[in-house]
């Protein structure tokens, strides 16, 4: 071969090398996570009672906005206290700190927390309830199927999402995710679900959705993802968030087709958009004969619009990161590198180290993420 054919071949190489890494995604370095600190938050002083029972803190979502630490407790609290809550992250694991409850009408109208959602650009902060019970004929259960909102930094002035500003819960989107989640098992409309996941992008709220089927007693498992856009209405110095009637199904992810050895009945406890790598995050866990665990996934917007699966979250040494005798139920972003996660542990006795769980606590993770960021907006 002459020298010239031979530097032309190994140019031609080269341009096709260079054309193919300029390609490779922004991504392409494999996400890892550790648990690097465990402990208890204390939700509410111990020996609360509600109607002479002892009150559980059941922790099932966690929020931060930059400055204060928001939680929710799934179950309802005494007059004076709420199931919605704040903490700063100096003192999360403080006992002799108590929290600053959210002791607004509103708050303690809706039932069954389950997790928040914070718009990209910060300015909105979401919660929504699970939308799992309804009372045909009257209004007693409406409180199940809220979303509130308000603006970061005015929490003492939420909202309920709703076509109007008078409604006092949002019961009329649960009809619209019922017929969404029709099937041929169930025609028309699907008579039993329940939300536990919901984030924001700049345009659509998404919900996850756990569970499906007749009934609380008969239902499936899942980890399906539905999509809704929203709008910002202003009239003067107010601003509301109105949803469209674009509901669509855009994920529907079968864990056990993405990983066969994971545990059997895992579902879908949070989704959550991280703005500092263009990535959604899902948490699947379990309570199954007294098992407890959890499973982080994460996934691209793109993968996930095109119902793709999603990544399971591994440590350094490869293993899937998760959080055996727990059972993690929403996460928050601290910072581009530390995660958050909220444990709701039902009234199991768990431990974290040698300390054993009393009932106004709720144990917690410290998950630090190492990754290649990518700032592209979803």
């Amino acid at each position: 071969m002459n020298y010239r054919l031979f530097t032309s071949i190994i140019t031609a190489l080269l341009l096709i090398y260079g054309c193919k890494t300029a390609r490779l995604p922004a991504n392409i370095t494999p996400i890892t996570a550790t648990i690097t600190e465990e402990g208890f938050l204390n939700c509410f002083p111990s020996g609360t009672l509600l109607n002479k029972q002892t009150v559980w803190c059941e922790a099932s979502a966690v929020l931060y906005d930059g400055k204060n630490l928001f939680f929710a407790n799934d179950k309802d609290m005494p007059a004076g206290q709420s199931p919605v809550f704040m903490k700063t992250p100096a003192t999360l694991s403080d006992s002799t700190n108590v929290p600053i409850y959210l002791t607004q009408s509103t708050f303690s109208a809706a039932r069954k927390y389950e997790d928040f959602a914070q718009t990209p650009d910060g300015k909105f902060i979401l919660l929504t309830t699970a939308f799992d019970r309804v009372k045909p004929g009257n209004h007693d259960w409406d409180g199940y199927n809220t979303i509130l909102y308000w603006a970061k930094g005015d929490q003492h002035q939420p909202h309920v999402l709703a076509p109007d500003d008078t409604s006092r819960t949002s019961i009329v989107y649960r009809q619209k995710i019922a017929q969404l989640l029709a099937s041929a098992e169930f025609p028309g409309t699907l008579p039993y679900f329940k939300v536990e996941g919901l984030a924001a992008t700049d345009k659509q709220l998404l919900f996850g959705i756990r569970e499906e089927g007749k009934s609380y007693e008969s239902f499936t498992y899942r980890a399906k993802i539905i999509s809704v856009s929203y709008r910002i209405e202003k009239n003067g110095y107010t601003e509301r968030i109105r949803l469209a009637d674009d509901w669509k199904i855009i994920n529907d992810f079968v864990i056990s087709k993405a990983d066969s050895t994971l545990p059997k009945s895992l579902a879908l406890s949070s989704l959550e958009y991280d703005p500092y790598r263009n990535l959604f995050w899902m948490i699947t866990s379990l309570e199954s004969n007294g098992q407890l665990d959890a499973y982080l996934w994460t996934i691209t917007p793109n993968d996930l619009y095109a119902n793709k699966p999603f990544t399971l979250l591994r440590n350094a040494q490869g293993q899937p990161l998760h959080t055996p005798g727990h059972k993690a139920e929403d996460l928050t972003f601290l910072d581009d590198h530390r995660l958050l996660l909220i444990a709701d542990d039902d009234r199991a006795r768990t431990t974290v180290g040698i300390q054993t769980r009393k009932p106004n606590q709720a144990a917690y993770f410290l998950v630090t993420v190492s990754s290649q960021k990518n700032h592209t907006s979803p």
